[in-house]
């Protein structure tokens, strides 16, 4: 017999969330972080950036390969089960839509960060255009995934108060984010590290949510 798509979505939310902890801890321990390869700086100091902590960065992004394939299935495995609860359509389905773009953008960012790496570790520094594409990549994926989560936000059923507030917050903290992310200044690290937590805020509320609703019958 089938998983519940309920009860999928509520696994894959947790096996989500280890992964981002795991990031966290080797962040913190290393100091190597993706987000400050995200943003444009001059080819030697993007350079200096990506060797000094080389090692510790392949690492980072091979952890963030599994996150990648992790939040692309727990959605799509939650659009299912929103979908069975006749949530409206257009909200689900353009919700997904533009999670499953979040997450090849997402593939082809981290690539293209191990390739300057590559380039930088062969004593080649990134060009101007180079780091400018990095640093549009980026901001578009954030931008795919600001689409995505409010959908969701609105497609959460808000018949009680944990989905009222789990939809709500989906809505609000994303709508928030996107304008901080064009508005804040550099440096970058604040809003990052607002950011990372607004995604564990948001998996921790989505599997609280989870936990109270009902599998639906096929």
């Amino acid at each position: 017999m089938a998983m519940p798509n309920r009860k999928l979505a509520l696994y894959l939310a947790g096996c989500t969330v280890s992964v981002m902890a795991v990031m966290a801890v080797l962040g913190i321990a290393t100091g190597a972080s993706q987000e400050l390869h995200e943003h444009f700086a001059q080819p030697e100091a993007y350079a200096m950036g990506l060797v000094e902590k080389g090692g510790a960065l392949r690492v980072m992004m091979g952890l963030d390969l599994a996150f990648i394939t992790l939040y692309t299935a727990f959605f799509a495995v939650q659009a299912a089960y929103l979908r069975e609860r006749k949530q409206p359509a257009v909200l689900v389905w353009l919700g997904f839509g533009a999670i499953a773009l979040t997450a090849l953008l997402d593939f082809v960012e981290d690539h293209h960060i191990l390739v300057l790496l590559d380039q930088a570790e062969a004593r080649i520094l990134p060009t101007v255009g180079a780091i400018a594409f990095q640093s549009v990549l980026s901001a578009v994926k954030f931008s795919c995934s600001f689409v995505g989560l409010v959908a969701f936000g609105l497609a959460i059923p808000r018949d009680t108060k944990l989905g009222l507030a789990f939809g709500m917050y989906l809505v609000v903290s994303t709508l928030l984010a996107a304008v901080m992310s064009y508005a804040a200044p550099p440096p970058f690290a604040t809003l990052e590290t607002v950011r990372f937590g607004g995604f564990l805020i948001g998996f921790a509320l989505a599997i609280a949510w989870l936990r109270t609703q009902p599998d639906v019958e096929t």
